[in-house]
Order: structure tokens, then sequence, then C-alpha cells
């Protein structure tokens, strides 16, 4: 199962407030994670990785409540 981050998968930062809709869902969802610990000049800390295809559900197929994933993926 490949595992990605937010930033990996949208190609862009998230930001705070997606990076915890995507893990308040993928938590209700039962969707189990990985942390990478990241170092460098972009970002220092821990990053949080998810199945592909679980954010393929998530930003394609309306897992994220409230936000069509066309909306999101705008770069």
């Amino acid at each position: 199962m490949e595992m990605i981050s937010l930033y990996d998968y949208l190609g862009r930062a998230a930001g705070p407030d997606l990076g915890k809709q995507v893990a308040s869902a993928a938590a209700k969802a039962g969707v189990k994670h990985e942390i990478r610990e990241l170092n460098h000049r972009g970002w220092r800390g821990p990053v949080q990785l998810y199945p592909r295809a679980f954010l393929d559900l998530y930003f394609k197929n309306g897992l994220n409540e409230g936000t069509s994933g066309k909306q999101l993926l705008k770069g």
C-alpha cells in the first residue's frame, strides 16, 4: 500500500485546516496512517502519511464533508 503525504498528493502545502479535516476523516473511516519526520528548508517536523487510495476517495469521491474535491484540488 502506497503511503503519501498531503503535500505529495496535492503538489502544495495543505495547511493546518485541511490537514485536520483529512486526519478526522481518516480516523472516522478507521484508516491507518503513518508519520514521517522531515527536516528540510520548507518544513521541519512530523508529516502524516495516508494510503493513496484513501486520499483519492477523500478528494475525488466526496468523503470530505461539505466541500467538493475539485475545490480542494485547485491550486
